[in-house]
């Protein structure tokens, strides 16, 4: 199994509509991985080797002027595609969606 961690970083206080990551083998329609969190959190995947993923983060900012959420990928050396978002990114409107898409190699 090949791990990677998702870090999120929320600062302002907490997400006012959540934040909802998903993951999902690609081709398959069902996500391997759906939960719900509304403060910073780090959580550890473990995927297949050779296998491509697709990653959804869809959340909101907290009410604050200084707002922001950091998103950061941990991994072992994935290949990830030419649409994927930068890694790390950082958020600072008030809401956001954030894609990967990447080979665990």
């Amino acid at each position: 199994m090949k791990k990677l961690t998702l870090n999120l970083t929320v600062s302002g206080g907490a997400s006012i509509l959540g934040i909802v990551f998903k993951i999902f083998k690609k081709g398959v329609a069902n996500p391997i991985v759906e939960k719900t969190k509304s403060r910073s959190f780090s959580y550890d995947f473990e995927l297949e080797p050779q296998t491509e993923y697709d990653l959804y983060i869809v959340g909101s900012n907290p009410i604050a002027e200084n707002k922001k959420t950091v998103i950061k990928l941990d991994h072992d050396n994935f290949t990830f595609g030419p649409t994927s978002d930068k890694n790390p990114v950082t958020k600072t409107g008030k809401a956001y969606l954030v894609t990967y898409s990447f080979n665990t190699n």
